[in-house]
């Protein structure tokens, strides 16, 4: 299918279907993906919690539920800021090498998509408007860990934030339902 961009951001939160309308996006064009919240893996193997606090976080502080779904919901933004100058080097990169990728993630904001003009860079954030469904989605992709009711909180504020923050930037915010037309709802918007 013919493109007319060199990356393609896809952001929203976990639970939304970003990854499961991502994989087939970039089959679709014919180009290779990049999961951005590996990102986060290898920042942590490459750094320590004094170098980088906010991408540590997770994991010197065992207790961070307990500081509840509007602190969690503040650490992931945190993070998605932490990742901005390494993010744009890996897009720029991408342009200046002439290479096309999907890039996405939680950790992706649409203060990294308003850094670039959309001639190259085009972003879109999926979004799941109901919190039952954020819950169904992780309850059906990990089973192991039943009904995950903080998750699903965290996901769905951490959802109405980015969609929000998208509104403030003109960033398109795709819902995820329906599914069967969802990826056809989102080329549609770069046709436009």
């Amino acid at each position: 299918m013919e493109r007319d961009w060199c990356v393609l951001l896809i952001g929203g939160a976990s639970g939304s279907g970003k990854t499961c309308v991502s994989y087939p996006i970039a089959k679709l064009y014919g180009v290779n993906l990049i999961e951005a919240d590996d990102f986060q893996v290898f920042l942590e193997s490459m750094s320590t919690p004094e170098q980088q606090p906010g991408i540590h976080y997770w994991e010197t502080h065992p207790d961070w539920q307990q500081e509840g779904v509007e602190a969690t919901v503040g650490q992931l933004i945190d993070v998605g800021r932490a990742f901005i100058p390494g993010l744009e080097a890996v897009i720029k990169n991408h342009i200046e090498s002439d290479m096309p990728v999907v890039i996405e993630g939680d950790f992706i904001l649409p203060e990294l998509c308003s850094l670039f003009d959309s001639s190259k860079v085009k972003s879109v954030f999926i979004y799941e408007p109901s919190r039952e469904q954020i819950l169904n989605n992780f309850l059906a992709r990990e089973p192991e860990y039943g009904l995950q009711e903080y998750r699903t909180d965290v996901s769905f504020r951490y959802g109405n934030w980015l969609a929000a923050e998208c509104l403030r930037y003109g960033i398109p915010v795709i819902e995820s339902r329906p599914w069967d037309t969802v990826i056809d709802r989102i080329n549609s918007n770069f046709r436009s």
